[in-house]
């Protein structure tokens, strides 16, 4: 399940066979990554304590939840050119310390999605567990509640449970080494060659450095050598 074909951290403005790449994935993410859990977030500090710790143990999933999740989580995000998978990443064991961490209500939801999923696959795939199917038949299932603007009334929940998975599995991915060098994020870095936004950008927001100066004091020069104190 490594082409992009197959990701399924879409958008509803994406259609069934449209090849997304993993920064679609992070766009698709949006809200859930910035009220969720993405870096640089105290329980993502947790995680990676825990993660120092040694062997991770799993206080959520149960071993067959962590089967399926593994499974779901690089379909979310596979590996590709650029990085590797979610898994790889440390999404799976990421998402069982913050549901392990979360209210009643929302481990029920996740606990209901999961148990969902199965039962569904086996309906219809002659008794296959999700992660037993084909890997055609998983992504049928998955772009069935992929939409959540699209799903038939039955599918809402499932669908809105796995917009959740993605959330979760997504902060994890994007809060991680991996997920932050495949973004090519610099942050905290210091860059001798900066000379500031680009004209563009500052007209889109109807700003000018030159009217910072007027109002803040400065010139273009001490911008340019670095000496100006913001």
């Amino acid at each position: 399940m490594k082409q992009r074909a197959q990701t399924h951290g879409r958008t509803d403005a994406q259609t069934p066979g449209a090849h997304p790449d993993r920064r679609e994935v992070l766009k698709a993410l949006g809200a859930g990554l910035a009220a969720g859990y993405a870096l640089p977030s105290p329980v993502w500090a947790r995680f990676r304590r825990a993660m120092a710790e040694g062997q991770y143990a799993f206080q959520f999933f149960t071993p067959a939840d962590v089967e399926t999740m593994r499974v779901l989580a690089d379909l979310v995000i596979p590996r590709d050119e650029h990085s590797g998978s979610a898994t790889e990443a440390g999404c799976v064991e990421y998402a069982d310390f913050v549901l392990h961490e979360s209210g009643d209500r929302t481990r029920a939801a996740w606990r209901d999605g999961l148990t969902w999923l199965d039962a569904e696959s086996a309906r219809r795939f002659g008794g296959a567990r999700f992660k037993d199917a084909a890997a055609d038949q998983r992504t049928q299932l998955l772009d069935a509640i992929a939409f959540p603007a699209r799903v038939s009334d039955e599918l809402r929940a499932a669908a809105d449970w796995f917009t959740r998975v993605r959330d979760l599995v997504g902060s994890g991915f994007f809060s991680s080494r991996a997920g932050v060098d495949d973004l090519g994020y610099v942050g905290g870095v210091f860059n001798p060659e900066w000379r500031g936004a680009p004209d563009e950008a500052l007209h889109d927001l109807s700003l000018s450095y030159e009217e910072w100066d007027r109002k803040y004091g400065g010139t273009a020069a001490q911008r340019h050598s670095g000496t100006e104190d913001r």
